[in-house]
């Protein structure tokens, strides 16, 4: 029997689309779109479980340039320093365990999050704008990335305007 995700996704979501979606009642449109949107989310995850590190280390690494920037901006403490400073271990740790990058990603986040409280408690506008400039150029990266990873779920009325997410991660 073939365990991996890449092969028992598929099959799940092609068995609740072909034996039980069909024996729904039509009546019931609102489990009918949440089955339909559990399918969708099962293909996602078949298709993009190969990059998935990637997409994880893509983040790790944008995360920790945002925090390195706010960081100078502001002022950084030393629970943000120690945060960038695990991030940058866990990106050039041997042999990267893909749950040590996704604990670092959700660490260095949280002290973002405090870098940019701390750094808008300031109360200097000149540094918002600064703070308001780096949040939202590494926000319109993540959003890029998320609408392309969720692509195949057909969400996007101009899907060819969003580059594949594999692309993305190319660059």
């Amino acid at each position: 029997m073939e365990l991996r995700p890449e092969y028992l996704l598929p099959v799940i979501a092609k068995t609740l689309e072909d034996v039980i979606l069909p024996v729904l009642d039509e009546n019931q449109q609102v489990a009918q779109e949440q089955l339909k949107l559990a399918i969708g989310f099962l293909r996602i995850m078949a298709q993009n479980g190969p990059i998935q590190f990637a997409f994880d280390l893509d983040e790790l690494r944008r995360m920790t340039a945002l925090a390195k920037a706010l960081s100078e901006a502001i002022g950084g403490s030393a629970a943000s320093a120690a945060a960038i400073a695990a991030a940058e271990a866990a990106d050039k740790a041997a042999g990267i365990d893909p749950a040590d990058i996704v604990a670092a990603t959700r660490q260095l986040r949280i002290g973002v999050s405090q870098m940019i409280e701390q750094g808008h408690a300031c109360g200097d506008k000149a540094l918002d704008a600064a703070i308001s400039g780096l949040v939202n150029a590494f926000s319109r990266v993540q959003l890029e990335r998320e609408r392309a990873w969720v692509l195949p779920m057909g969400f996007e009325n101009g899907q060819d305007a969003v580059p594949t997410i594999a692309s993305q991660l190319a660059k």
